[in-house]
């Protein structure tokens, strides 16, 4: 049976939420870091690793019903990827914003 629009739309908000509340316990995680509570850090992390999953699970969902499908997935995934390589980017940049503030720490 083919996945419904409802159905598609459901699994794109999951991927979202649960991406989304990595992103922010990794963010945290270097929050905690730069405070020196490396307990709190690690707890971020395993909260991020478990929210990601749940988003990597719903996207294999949707990668599975593109391969099992002819309805036309393919092009909302193509987009949908799309908008994940933009998305890393800016994980990039925070990420490298981050990690720069750390280096001057060091240097000091």
């Amino acid at each position: 049976m083919a996945i419904t629009q409802e159905q598609l739309e459901q699994a794109c908000f999951q991927l979202i939420s649960f991406s989304g509340a990595a992103k922010s316990d990794y963010l945290e995680a270097i929050e905690y870091a730069k405070t020196g509570n490396f307990t709190e850090a690690e707890a971020a992390i395993t909260r991020g690793n478990e929210e990601y999953l749940q988003a990597h699970n719903a996207h294999f969902d949707l990668i599975q019903e593109e391969v099992s499908s002819e309805t036309g997935l393919l092009t909302r995934l193509t987009l949908v990827h799309a908008e994940d390589q933009l998305a890393m980017a800016e994980t990039a940049r925070l990420f490298s914003e981050q990690i720069i503030e750390l280096y001057r720490r060091l240097q000091k």
